[in-house]
């Protein structure tokens, strides 16, 4: 069994953005989640979602619920992926979903280390 984690700091402004936690069990099953320090509101199609350097795959993800918006302070779920391990790269991206749902904007970074 492996816990990770990983502080995930933006890029441009070099504060901390959000903390991500993993937990593998030895059957591969990974309950990754995401505590953002600060809520963000989606609305329309915006996705919230994890990467791992170099899989095409988001990890996790939450979208808006409708036009409305929703306030995201944490979200998390069953790893799409599997266990991402110490020493590998994860990014927290936001994108906009519907025609423009292949542009990723990188809110965090951050390496996994054991916890």
């Amino acid at each position: 069994m492996f816990n990770g984690t990983a502080v995930l700091i933006d890029p441009e402004k070099g504060n901390g953005v959000a903390t991500f936690t993993e937990s593998c069990d030895n059957q591969n099953v990974v309950t990754a989640n995401v505590v953002l320090n600060q809520p963000i509101v989606l609305t329309g199609t915006d996705t919230l979602a994890i990467y791992a350097k170099g899989n095409s795959t988001p990890m996790i993800s939450v979208s808006a619920s409708g036009p409305a918006g929703i306030t995201i302070n944490k979200f998390g779920g069953t790893s799409a992926i599997g266990c991402v391990q110490s020493g590998e790269e994860i990014s927290l991206t936001r994108s906009p979903g519907g025609p423009l749902g292949t542009l990723l904007l990188v809110l965090g970074q951050g390496t996994i280390a054991p916890s």
